[in-house]
């Protein structure tokens, strides 16, 4: 680390620096947050780094994203695999299952899914799920009258663009939040002020907080085989008991 740059001349020089992870910078984010004491920038990238944990908390709307909504069955002799299906095809008893997820997880979790799985799409899919096939068996048995009709598994998939955006958009407004500071400042100032650091943060409009539920989240646990993540319970699907 060069000790004679500026955090901020540091920040900006890792921001523009497609080679630096993500996670590096938003530490140093963490840091510049604690040295201006802005509460909304460290808890930001506190989120950002560990994921977005809290249940009830607020995630960035550039972490929802659309995922398309699949299963895999057997009629009979025949196997079908990642056949595309509606939220309509779902028994009516289960809710909150769209054709949108909101990743929570950390950008090191992103980074290590999108880093390590062949293939353009990723599967995603709920500790919760299993039941969800389970039912969707008994309302397609009854539907198409097929005794023989097995739901194995219903999930998501997102395609590896979408989560890297995801990523894309993180580094696009540290890259506003640095622009914006800089702009702050007079010719040859380096070090801005907790009034300008927090105005900064306020201008590229990241808000976090409560009032706003999480689809999917973090930690994510990883399938050897089949380029899927699975989530554990968190997520609003509504099950009957």
């Amino acid at each position: 680390m060069d000790q004679s740059l500026s955090m901020l001349a540091r920040l900006e020089r890792d921001v523009l620096d497609d080679s630096v992870a993500l996670a590096s910078i938003l530490r140093q984010v963490l840091i510049m947050g604690a040295h201006a004491s802005s509460a909304p920038l460290r808890t930001w990238a506190q989120q950002e780094l560990k994921g977005y944990s809290d249940p009830a908390g607020e995630v960035p709307a550039y972490r929802k994203v659309p995922a398309q909504l699949k299963a895999d069955m057997f009629a009979g002799s025949g196997h079908f695999k990642g056949q595309d299906i509606s939220p309509r095809d779902l028994p009516e008893t289960v809710k909150g299952v769209g054709n949108e997820v909101t990743i929570a997880w950390g950008v090191h979790e992103i980074q290590a899914t999108t880093g390590s799985r062949e293939g353009e799409h990723i599967r995603l899919g709920a500790t919760n799920m299993a039941q969800v096939a389970r039912l969707m068996t008994r309302d397609q048995r009854q539907r198409q009258g097929n005794p023989f009709l097995v739901v194995t598994s219903v999930y998501w998939s997102v395609s590896r663009a979408t989560l890297e955006g995801i990523l894309d958009q993180i580094r696009t407004r540290l890259t506003e939040f640095v622009a914006e500071l800089r702009s702050a400042l007079p010719n040859g100032e380096e070090e801005p002020t907790s009034e300008q650091v927090q105005r900064a943060f306020t201008s590229i409009h990241i808000t976090v907080g409560d009032n706003s539920p999480v689809t999917v989240s973090a930690p994510v646990a990883y399938a050897e085989q089949d380029a899927t993540a699975t989530v554990p319970a968190g997520d609003p699907l509504e099950l009957p008991r």
